[in-house]
């Protein structure tokens, strides 16, 4: 991603020599348009510092910056970088491979997001980044919790049981990252099954958050997708905004879906180290592949995976591989919860004895995976 921000610190240098350019007297030829530029920049400054006017709080803040990071990532995935989907050939076998290539980067990148949440239970690395970030934007040092946090050693940003932090530092670390716990990926996820399911023409409306008429403001959903028989739909990422949702609804007369984010399977967070579990490559090179078909959501690692043995499976080489399993006669320690772990994490953290068991019963059941996947678009996918 290094290079992505680089090319948009590009674009900002850009603009800003045009801005500097324009402020010297001595670059122009006349007069008459150094002053007209000067005349309409005060006339802009004069707006900008009415205290009803906050345009450039909106592009960086404590209290929204999270929702900033996240606006400015879903820029490069959703808008300037689909751009890339439709240049070059026209065949269709190369829109396939590109859309492709497009999903597999998605589904890394929501890996790195999850990787940067490590910082949740590693003190070191979190301690880390605020020097940097300290270093980088000296004035985040004078923000009232920033040295608290930098100097607190334990868990963060996790739930309450889970969390040794205070409240404010676990609200004050949420806006540090780009929409934590897993809002921004499952926003880049639901576009890929959107697209990966071919349901329609796909409108993100994630950077626009308000439509605006002349007398009225309008909330609407993430998406809209334009079907092939041309219906519209809108499409909402995640539960507990149904009063918003059916307003857009009862003034657009478009109907508006809410996808089940909780139970999607894109976000289980091992209890035992309480890291995000990532996608493995075998799920990423097969969702990527728009001519795999996907029958299951659930992969049962010790049948279906040919990146690891089977053996290599169950001694935990996988870093991936899930474990759930509810208690039954032949299986009952301590991890048998229902909730679902990483595999390594359970055979690291059994007695010798447990771990040899768990390893000889060969469990296909409770050993698996998962492929992206939402709850609440059913009737559209089965039309």
């Amino acid at each position: 991603m290094k290079e992505g921000y680089e090319k948009l610190i590009k674009s900002l240098r850009h603009l800003d020599s045009l801005y500097e350019t324009f402020l010297k007297e001595d670059n122009y030829e006349k007069k008459e348009d150094y002053e007209n530029y000067n005349r309409h920049l005060e006339k802009f400054k004069e707006i900008l510092s009415h205290s009803e006017v906050e345009l450039f709080e909106q592009l960086y803040n404590e209290k929204d910056r999270q929702m900033i990071l996240a606006d400015i990532l879903e820029y490069i995935f959703l808008s300037r970088g689909l751009f890339f989907l439709t240049s070059g050939s026209t065949k269709l076998e190369t829109k396939k491979r590109k859309k492709g290539l497009f999903i597999k980067s998605v589904l890394y990148f929501v890996n790195i997001l999850m990787d940067y949440e490590v910082m949740t239970v590693d003190n070191t690395l979190r301690k880390k980044f605020l020097e940097k970030l300290g270093s980088s934007i000296p004035e985040i040092k004078d923000e009232e919790l920033y040295d608290s946090l930098r100097n607190f050693s334990g868990v963060v940003g996790l739930p309450k049981k889970d969390c040794d932090a205070p409240p404010k530092f676990n609200k004050y670390f949420d806006k540090l990252l780009p929409k934590t716990a897993g809002g921004l990926w499952h926003e880049l996820l639901v576009y890929l099954f959107l697209l990966r399911y071919d349901l329609g023409y796909i409108i993100p409306l994630l950077l626009q958050q308000k439509l605006f008429s002349g007398s009225g403001v309008l909330t609407p959903p993430d998406f809209l997708i334009i079907t092939s028989n041309k219906d519209i739909y809108g499409i909402e990422v995640g539960t507990k905004k149904e009063i918003q949702s059916g307003l857009f609804s009862l003034k657009t007369n478009i109907p508006t879906a809410t996808i089940d984010t909780e139970n999607s399977r894109c976000s289980d967070r091992c209890p035992i180290c309480k890291k995000w579990i990532q996608f493995c490559d075998k799920v990423i090179e097969e969702y990527s592949n728009m001519d795999y078909k996907i029958d299951k959501v659930e992969i049962k690692c010790l049948n279906d995976c040919k990146l690891f043995s089977k053996q290599e499976i169950l001694n935990g080489k996988c870093p991936y591989t899930k474990y759930k399993r509810k208690k039954t006669q032949t299986i009952q320690h301590r991890f048998t919860t229902g909730y679902h772990y990483h595999y390594k994490c359970v055979l690291e953290h059994l007695s010798e004895t447990e771990r040899t068991k768990l390893i000889e019963q060969e469990d296909v059941t409770a050993i698996k995976t998962h492929y992206p996947h939402y709850e609440g678009l059913g009737p559209l996918i089965n039309k």
